[in-house]
């Protein structure tokens, strides 16, 4: 018999004995074998090994580019000494690290480095706590924090793949931060039941003059295996139009904007420790729940300057052709507030055609003369079906969301700008933010979902925002 190839023809002789090839077959196997062998130890693939499994032992993780005409960095000094510290330091040349372990809120960042600033030997001495881990060295902040590194890098073996796959070579070729489910529950506390679609991710960092720039993706559940997104897209897209960096006027303090309400407040439709309550209470039904969780929607928080609250609270709904549905449900709902001892109070329509087809607003207050929050319908520009605003504490002014739909940009799962400093001042951030976030002008995040338009929420989003830092806003946050 033969096979041809183009160019050429080998046959093969039936006369030819086995032990004839054997030595020509395993010249040919162990090339195979040493070449690659050969190049892997000659252009290790550097930090590859150690960084996966950091990953998956830390909570948050952060990477940083050398600069050895600076300082060394407070951290380096800490864990290693002001001696060994500036040593290493005007040799460093490539990336490091420091991360925070997944057990106590209050613990310390370690510090990992390439294990050749050490040496090239394997068993050299280390700095006290130190610990050689594949590529890197680190170095915990005590003896029960080395220990128990140790332990979680003996449970997590599993090689990180898909969404972690790609956090591992933003960590090791640039400046970025990942970060996973415990990470959110220490920073955001309370508001982390908000950031349910954003469990695990992480995000390539830049600057912009004193501004900071991010870009990533992010995923609703800490799958250490997970598949790549779900559009099947190799590369993020073009960063949205809406991911301008317009500032916030100093009326608001807080403005999101989402294609579905369950992208902010999913534990509010998934938990049923929640859903029944709401159902007895107020009279949301299951079937109106499962609605109200694909509207798109705004949120607005504004600075009060006088009265018994910090701020006031807004939540503008695209219900669309389901108005009769809403409509049919605010009876049950002012029965539930009667019930619960408010007053109900009848004012003439914001619109000032005294022939508007929009019903009255209901203001509801307390025996005390206290507005608490009620609800309104608005038209946000002619020819746009009206649109239902809930709000909580005084009602809003009355050209508040009057010019725009609630409806995020095209393209857009979800928008968030905010006021740090000024949230910060009226004591209505989490104490558990890094100072540069809290003493920031302005935050701006905007998300791309991966899934499909219209369905169930997507499990991974591509992300890009920015943090304007700089002098604090002229406008106060409200009383302290």
């Amino acid at each position: 018999m033969s096979l041809s190839l183009p160019g050429w023809k080998w046959k093969w002789r039936q006369g030819l004995p086995w032990q004839a090839v054997l030595p020509v077959t395993s010249a040919l196997v162990t090339l195979l074998i040493l070449v690659p062998a050969l190049q892997l130890r000659r252009f290790p693939r550097s930090n590859a090994a150690g960084l996966e499994r950091l990953l998956t032992a830390s909570a948050l993780i952060q990477s940083f580019a050398a600069d050895p005409r600076r300082a060394p960095p407070t951290l380096w000094q800490q864990r290693l000494g002001p001696d060994l510290a500036g040593q290493l330091w005007v040799r460093q040349r490539s990336y490091w690290w420091q991360f925070w372990g997944r057990h106590d809120d209050g613990a310390e960042a370690f510090l990992a480095l390439p294990a050749r600033a050490f040496g090239v030997g394997s068993s050299g001495p280390l700095p006290p706590n130190g610990l050689r881990l594949d590529d890197l060295v680190v170095i915990a902040p005590d003896p029960l924090s080395r220990q128990l590194l140790k332990d979680d890098l003996r449970r997590n073996l599993r090689t990180p793949q898909g969404l972690q796959a790609r956090c591992v070579e933003r960590l090791r070729g640039g400046q970025s931060v990942a970060w996973g489910k415990t990470a959110l529950s220490q920073l955001a506390g309370a508001l982390s039941a908000l950031l349910q679609p954003y469990q695990q991710g992480c995000l390539e960092l830049s600057s912009d003059g004193p501004d900071l720039l991010w870009q990533g993706e992010s995923s609703a559940s800490e799958d250490r295996v997970g598949p790549p997104l779900a559009s099947g897209l190799a590369s993020a897209p073009s960063r949205p139009v809406a991911a301008s960096r317009r500032p916030l006027p100093p009326s608001l303090l807080l403005d999101v904007q989402g294609e579905r309400l369950d992208r902010l407040f999913q534990a509010l439709f998934t938990r049923q420790l929640i859903r029944q309550p709401l159902a007895e209470r107020y009279g949301l039904t299951p079937a109106l729940a499962d609605r109200l969780a694909t509207i798109p929607f705004q949120l607005r928080l504004r600075p009060l300057l006088t009265g018994p609250f910090q701020a006031s609270l807004e939540l503008q709904l695209v219900v669309g052709k389901q108005r009769l549905a809403w409509e049919a449900w605010l009876p049950s709902l002012q029965k539930a507030l009667e019930a619960q001892g408010l007053i109900r109070q009848s004012v003439a329509p914001f619109t000032p055609s005294i022939r508007s087809p929009l019903p009255p607003p209901s203001i509801w207050q307390r025996d005390d003369g206290t507005v608490v929050g009620g609800w309104r319908w608005m038209q946000p520009m002619a020819g746009v079906p009206a649109e239902l605003v809930f709000f909580l504490g005084p009602v809003p002014p009355p050209a508040a969301g009057a010019s725009s739909t609630a409806r995020p940009p095209a393209g857009v799962s979800l928008q968030l700008r905010a006021r740090p400093d000024a949230l910060a001042a009226a004591a209505l951030l989490p104490p558990g933010l890094p100072a540069v976030v809290r003493r920031a002008r302005q935050l701006e995040m905007v998300s791309v979902s991966a899934g499909a338009k219209g369905l169930e929420p997507a499990p991974q989003s591509w992300l890009w925002g920015s943090l304007q830092l700089g002098p604090p806003s002229a406008a106060g946050g409200g009383r302290r």
